[in-house]
């Protein structure tokens, strides 16, 4: 399956404006399929694509710890999230609405959708190794490139 039909127009677009979308020294984790890698299998990789959005990954901190042990140093992580801003809507805080509503519907659909925005979203790519190169809002998600800065042996 080619890059493009994996990440769809939108995040093409984004690895485009990175100047990457024709590195070959890469790895596109499906949104669909589990994946298992170990660190042969990421020895010679430059570029970790992230196709799942951050929100959906129940396990979020341990899935970014693992990867940040298994990438080479400086290996750049592509990814997305969708951003749920505070807004202030009729004196109510939509955020705070938002995760109420979507603890609801997780719980009686057993469906992980984590409310995240972007100043949690750099805290945690820090926090597990990861420095952020760039973020960048386009159709409604944040796309953002980091790279593994923790230079474990």
């Amino acid at each position: 399956m080619s890059l493009f039909a994996e990440v769809g127009i939108t995040f093409f677009r984004y690895l485009k404006k990175l100047g990457i979308s024709g590195e070959t020294k890469l790895i596109v984790l499906s949104s669909k399929n589990n994946y298992s890698y170990d660190e042969k299998d990421l020895k010679d990789v430059r570029i970790v694509i992230n196709r799942k959005r951050l929100n959906l990954i129940k396990h979020l901190d341990m899935f970014l710890n693992t990867l940040v042990r298994i990438l080479p140093p400086n290996t750049s992580f592509i990814g997305y999230f969708s951003d749920n801003k505070t807004v202030n809507w009729y004196g109510f805080h939509f955020k705070t609405l938002m995760k109420s509503l979507k603890r609801i519907n997780i719980f009686a659909n057993s469906k992980t959708d984590y409310i995240m925005d972007k100043s949690e979203v750099l805290e945690l790519l820090e926090r597990n190794g990861f420095k952020t190169i760039d973020m960048k809002v386009m159709n409604g998600l944040t796309y953002f490139i980091s790279q593994n800065v923790n230079h474990q042996a």
